[in-house]
């Protein structure tokens, strides 16, 4: 079963003060880097890193790296369903993917595990899968192929959420409580940092 392997790191991150993903999480790797590895660990197969406000930045910063691929939106400006919708019509013109992987480039968190449990759930029960952080559900979030029309419809800066609390889909989830933790301020990163002893 192929799934294609989506980061979402379009944003501006305006209470950053600057690029987040090229930020140094630790280990001496950048916000992006760690998410792409995040990824790779899956398997051999393309990861794709949907740029916009910063797609320079991140270009500079994955460069040397292979099997990943940039998707940049030029409008990113409009939100992360547009990010969503920009990424699904790019990667199913150039394979056929039975699933649709989303997460997002500033999950610091997040585990290539968890993400597998998520993928090894899929593949037994290809439908919609997404981890619950307790109080919500969110990425990272597997779409089956037959989304593929919402999925590249979307405008919503709430991206995919709607989708993934439809009462008239069947929507599987696994807890990753932590994986609501993305890194929007200076401050989050160095609370992250301290707590890891990085």
């Amino acid at each position: 079963m192929l799934i294609a392997k989506v980061i979402l790191a379009a944003g501006q991150s305006s209470r950053f003060n600057g690029c987040k993903l090229i930020a140094n999480v630790g280990f001496g790797q950048t916000m992006i880097e760690r998410a792409v590895k995040t990824l790779q660990a899956l398997d051999d197969s393309v990861v794709y890193v949907v740029t916009g406000a910063w797609h320079q930045e991140i270009e500079q910063a994955l460069y040397g790296y292979t099997n990943v691929q940039l998707i940049e939106n030029k409008q990113w400006g409009k939100g992360l369903g547009g990010s969503i919708a920009t990424a699904t019509e790019a990667v199913s013109k150039l394979n056929t993917y039975d699933g649709f992987l989303f997460m997002l480039g500033d999950q610091v968190e997040l585990q290539t595990q968890q993400v597998h449990e998520l993928v090894k759930g899929f593949t037994h029960t290809p439908s919609r899968w997404c981890a619950d952080y307790g109080e919500r559900l969110g990425v990272p979030a597997i779409f089956p192929a037959v989304d593929l029309s919402k999925l590249a419809s979307l405008t919503s800066d709430k991206g995919a959420q709607h989708l993934l609390r439809s009462k008239n889909e069947i929507v599987n989830t696994i807890n990753i409580s932590h994986a609501k933790l993305d890194i929007d301020t200076q401050e989050q990163l160095s609370d992250f940092l301290a707590k890891h002893e990085l």
